[in-house]
C-alpha cells in the first residue's frame, strides 16, 4: 500500500505529455497562506492541494497523542508519557516483564496491574494480525485465519472477566478490530452496539471502534453520520474515515442521525472538506452550530487556499488553477481570455467569503486571530489594498516579531504594497526589501511581487525579481513545488512550449526594446550599491549584461532596425562573441553547437554548393555581420554603384539566412525552431515567410544586367515565395508529400514567372542548384 501511494504522489505530481515535460498541479498553484503557519496539523492530510491523496502523520514527535494520554490517566500521571510511548511503539510482548527498565512497565508491576500488563501482552501478540500501520487505508484485504479468530474470541471472553472498565473496552476494541480484518461485519455491529454506542463519555476507543463500526454500516447516511464523528474526534483515522464518506448521499439525510449541535457541525465539516469547489454554505453552518470549532477555522484556511489557488494561480501564471484539467488544445487566446473572466467571478466570490468573515462574532470563535489574518488576506484577494494593510497593521502590534505568523503578514502586507500603487509609479519600497531578504527563497513570492510590478508597469524590478527564477541557491529543505512556470497572453496554441521558468526566456519574447533599455540603464545606475537588498538583486543581471545587449541588439535586427542593433552589439566585447557563437570555443552557451555562425551569410547558402566568391572576409559575429550588411545596403542603394545588382544579391542572401532557413537563424532566435513551432515574436513572419530577402532579390532582378542573372534572382524569390506558402498552408497530413509539393509549387507565381519568361533556364534553376555558380558568373 505504501508502495501504491507512493506511485500515486509521483504520478500527480509531474505530468507529462508524450513529447516531454509540462507543469502540472502543485507546481502550477500560488499560495502565500502556508497552511503549517496556523497550527492546524492535525487537519494536514487535508490541506488544499491538488494531491488528492497525501497521508500524513497526523502528531508531531512532541506532541501526546490520545492512547498516550489515556494510558497517562489510567497511570495516575505517575510515569513519563514517553516510557508510555515506547512500549506502545517499540516493545514486544517478550519485553514487557520484571526486567524491564522501563518506568512505565515497573510502575504496572510495583502495583500488582496484572490486568494491564496481560493485555499488553496481549494486544502485541495481536500485532501482527491487526497491524494498521502497515495498512493506511485499513481495507478488507487479509484473509480471515484460525489463529486471528482465535485471538477473536480470546478477546472477547477477556473483555467479560475484566474487572476495570479501561481494560474491558480495550479487549473489545481489539475484538472488533479483529472482526474486521476477518470480514465479520455482524460481529463488528454487535460488539459496539452492546459495549461502546451506549456509552455516554467517549474517548479514542469509542472513535477508533466507530472506525470499524462505520465500515460495517450499511445504511449510507448512517455511515457518513459515524464517518464525521470519528473525523473530528480520532485525527489518526481521518484520512482513512474519510474515504468512506459519500459526497453522493444528501447532507439532510445524514442530519437526521445527530442530536446535538456538535455532531450537527461535524457533519457539515467533512462534507465541506470533501467539496473541490465553493463550501461558504457548509462554512456558515459549521459556525451556526459550533462557532468555538478548531474545524471550522480549518475549512475556513481550507477554503481561502482554495481562492487562492483560483485567483492567484491564473493571474500571476495564466494557468488554470492547478486543480483543473487544463485543456492543453484549447486555443490559447481564448483559454487565457476565459481565464481572466474566471478571476473576476472568484474575487467576486471571495468578496462573499469576506461578508460572511465580517459578519461572525469574533468572541465566539476559537482564535480570533486567526479570523483576523484570514480577513486581512481575504481583503487582498478582494483588491481592497488600503484595508488590507490597514489591519495588517493592528495585527503586526499583537503577534510575535518572529514566527510563522508573522511571516504570514509580512508576505501578504508586501503584496499588497506593491499592488497599491498607481500604474507608472511602483517600486520596491524599504518595507518591501526587507520582507523579501527574509523569503527569498519563497520563489512563487518573489515571483507574484515581479508580476505585481510588471502590471503596474515597472518591468525593470519585474525583469530582477523574475531572474531569481534562476537562483538555484537553496536549503536543503527546498520545496520541490517552491518554483514558477508561467505563460503569456501572446503565446498561441500552436507554440510548442507556451510557458516559461526562465526571465531571459521570456523578456525575450516579451520585452520591447524600450524595457530591454530600461533594464540595463536601471542596472548601470544601481547594480554598484553596497546594501544587502541591491546586492541580492542585482547578482545575476550584472553579470549578464553581455547577454542583455545582445538581446537588445537582436530586438533591433527583428525589427529591421540595424544601426540601433549595430549600436548596442558594439557593446558586447569578443570575449562574449567567441564564447556565445563562435566554433573557436567552447562553454556554457553553445554545449551542442546548434548556434554557431559557421558559414558567411552573404555568400553562403544552406544544401546549397558555392557559387559566390568570399570577398569580404570577417570572423562572424552579430556584430560584424550587422556592420557589413549596413554597409552593402548602403552601396547597392548608391545610385552611382556600378555593381548594386551585387549587393542587393548578397544583401537578400543575409536576409535568407537570418530565417528559418539559413544558416545565421540565431541573429534573430535563441534556439532554432521550424514552422510547426510558431512563437509570439514580432518578426515570426519574416522569419518562416523571408519577405526580406525576396524584397532585395527583387531588387537585384530590376538592377541586373544579364538574363540569366534575372532568372537566377527569380529562382531565388521563388524560393522566398515557397517558403512562404508553406508557412502560410502548412503541410497537411492527410495528403501525399508529393502532392503537396506539387500543390505549393503550383502556387508559386515566381516559378511562374521563371518558367515563362526563361523556358531554357527553368528546369536547370528548379532542379539542380551546381547551376547557380555558372548563372551568378554570367551577371556581366
Amino acid at each position: 500500500m505504501k508502495n501504491f501511494l507512493a506511485f500515486i504522489l509521483i504520478f500527480a505530481s509531474k505530468h507529462l505529455f508524450a513529447c516531454g515535460f509540462y507543469p502540472y498541479g502543485e507546481e502550477l498553484r500560488f499560495s502565500f497562506f502556508n497552511p503549517e503557519a496556523f497550527g492546524y496539523y492535525s487537519y494536514s492530510e487535508f490541506d488544499y492541494s491538488s494531491n488528492s491523496f497525501e497521508p500524513k502523520d497526523v502528531y508531531r514527535d512532541f506532541e501526546w497523542q490520545p492512547n498516550e494520554r489515556l494510558w497517562l490517566k489510567y497511570s495516575g500521571n505517575k510515569v513519563s508519557v514517553y516510557d508510555i510511548r515506547k512500549v506502545l511503539d517499540e516493545f514486544s510482548a517478550d519485553d514487557i516483564n520484571k526486567k524491564s527498565a522501563n518506568k512505565w512497565i515497573q510502575y504496572l508491576y510495583q502495583t500488582k496491574d496484572f490486568e494491564a500488563l496481560h493485555y499488553l501482552k496481549f494486544a502485541k501478540n495481536c500485532e501482527f494480525f491487526n497491524s494498521w500501520m502497515d495498512d493506511p487505508w485499513e481495507r478488507n484485504e487479509v484473509m480471515a485465519l484460525p489463529k486471528r479468530t482465535k485471538l477473536l474470541n480470546e478477546a472477547i471472553l477477556l473483555s467479560k472477566q475484566s474487572q476495570k472498565e479501561e481494560i474491558r473496552l480495550r479487549y473489545t476494541f481489539l475484538a472488533i478490530r479483529l472482526a474486521f480484518y476477518n470480514q465479520d461485519f455482524t460481529k463488528i455491529r454487535s460488539l459496539y452496539d452492546t459495549v461502546f454506542k451506549l456509552k455516554t463519555k467517549n474517548n479514542i476507543l469509542d472513535y477508533w471502534s466507530l472506525y470499524f463500526r462505520t465500515i460495517a454500516e450499511g445504511d449510507a447516511s448512517l455511515a457518513n453520520f459515524y464517518a464525521a464523528q470519528v473525523f473530528v474526534n480520532a485525527p489518526d483515522k481521518r484520512f482513512m474515515i474519510a474515504q468512506f464518506f459519500d459526497t453522493k448521499v444528501p447532507v439532510q439525510s445524514v442530519l437526521r442521525h445527530a442530536k446535538t449541535n456538535e455532531e450537527r457541525a461535524n457533519v457539515y465539516l467533512l462534507a465541506g472538506i470533501k467539496k473541490h469547489d465553493k463550501s461558504l454554505e457548509y462554512l456558515q453552518k459549521v459556525y451556526q452550530y459550533n462557532p468555538n470549532f478548531e474545524g471550522l477555522n480549518f475549512l475556513l484556511l481550507r477554503e481561502v487556499n482554495k481562492m487562492e489557488d483560483w485567483v492567484f494561480t491564473p493571474y500571476y501564471s495564466l494557468f488554470s488553477p492547478s486543480v483543473e484539467t487544463n485543456n492543453f488544445w484549447d486555443d490559447e487566446e481564448i483559454s487565457i481570455q476565459n481565464i481572466f473572466k474566471r478571476v473576476e467571478t472568484d474575487r467576486v466570490y471571495a468578496a462573499e467569503v469576506l461578508r460572511f468573515v465580517n459578519q461572525v462574532d469574533l468572541s465566539k470563535v476559537k482564535d480570533p486571530q486567526f479570523w483576523k489574518v484570514c480577513k486581512a488576506h481575504l481583503l487582498f484577494i478582494t483588491k481592497d489594498y488600503t484595508s488590507s494593510l490597514s489591519l495588517i497593521r493592528e495585527l503586526e502590534k499583537s503577534t510575535e516579531k518572529s514566527g510563522e505568523l508573522q511571516k504570514q503578514l509580512e508576505i501578504i502586507k508586501a503584496l499588497n504594497l506593491i499592488a497599491n500603487q498607481e500604474y507608472g509609479k511602483a517600486v520596491i519600497s524599504n518595507e518591501v526589501k526587507a520582507v523579501i531578504l527574509k523569503n527569498k527563497e519563497f520563489k512563487k513570492f518573489l515571483f507574484a511581487l515581479g508580476r505585481e510590478l510588471e502590471y503596474k508597469g515597472n518591468t525593470s524590478d519585474a525583469a530582477l525579481l523574475y531572474s531569481k527564477m534562476n537562483d538555484n541557491e537553496l536549503t536543503e529543505d527546498h520545496d520541490n513545488y517552491n518554483v514558477a512556470y508561467w505563460r503569456t497572453i501572446k503565446n498561441k496554441g500552436e507554440t510548442y512550449s507556451d510557458f516559461y521558468y526562465d526571465y531571459f526566456d521570456y523578456i525575450n519574447i516579451m520585452y520591447t526594446p524600450k524595457q530591454m533599455e530600461d533594464l540595463l540603464n536601471n542596472i548601470f545606475k544601481n547594480s554598484k550599491a553596497k546594501d544587502e537588498f541591491s546586492i541580492w538583486k542585482y547578482a545575476l543581471l550584472k553579470q549578464q549584461v553581455p547577454d542583455l545587449y545582445d538581446l537588445l541588439g537582436t530586438k533591433y535586427i527583428r525589427q529591421n532596425n540595424l544601426q540601433k542593433a549595430l549600436t548596442n552589439f558594439k557593446k558586447v566585447d569578443n570575449v562574449f562573441w567567441n564564447e556565445k557563437y563562435s566554433a573557436w570555443e567552447r562553454n556554457k552557451y553553445n554545449w551542442d553547437g546548434s548556434n554557431i555562425f559557421d558559414a558567411n551569410p552573404f555568400y553562403e547558402l544552406k544544401y546549397t554548393p558555392d557559387f559566390i566568391p568570399i570577398k569580404d572576409t570577417i570572423r562572424l559575429t552579430k556584430t560584424a555581420i550587422t556592420n557589413q550588411l549596413i554597409q552593402y545596403i548602403a552601396k547597392a542603394e548608391n545610385t552611382k554603384e556600378k555593381d548594386r545588382d551585387y549587393y542587393y544579391f548578397l544583401i537578400g542572401n543575409c536576409y535568407y539566412n537570418m530565417t528559418q532557413y539559413g544558416n545565421s537563424w540565431m541573429m534573430r532566435r535563441y534556439t532554432w525552431t521550424s514552422y510547426g513551432n510558431h512563437s509570439p515574436l514580432e518578426d515570426e513572419a519574416e522569419y518562416f515567410q523571408c519577405d526580406l530577402a525576396k524584397k532585395y532579390y527583387l531588387k537585384a532582378k530590376e538592377n541586373a544586367k544579364t538574363d540569366k542573372f534575372r532568372a537566377l534572382c527569380l529562382r531565388m524569390i521563388g524560393r522566398c515565395e515557397r517558403n512562404r506558402l508553406e508557412y502560410l498552408y502548412p503541410y497537411r497530413y492527410d495528403k501525399e508529400i508529393e502532392d503537396y509539393g506539387k500543390y505549393i509549387f503550383g502556387k508559386n507565381k515566381y516559378y511562374s514567372d521563371l518558367n515563362t519568361a526563361y523556358p531554357k533556364d527553368y528546369g536547370k534553376l528548379t532542379s539542380d542548384c551546381s547551376y547557380f555558380e555558372d548563372y551568378f558568373k554570367s551577371r556581366r
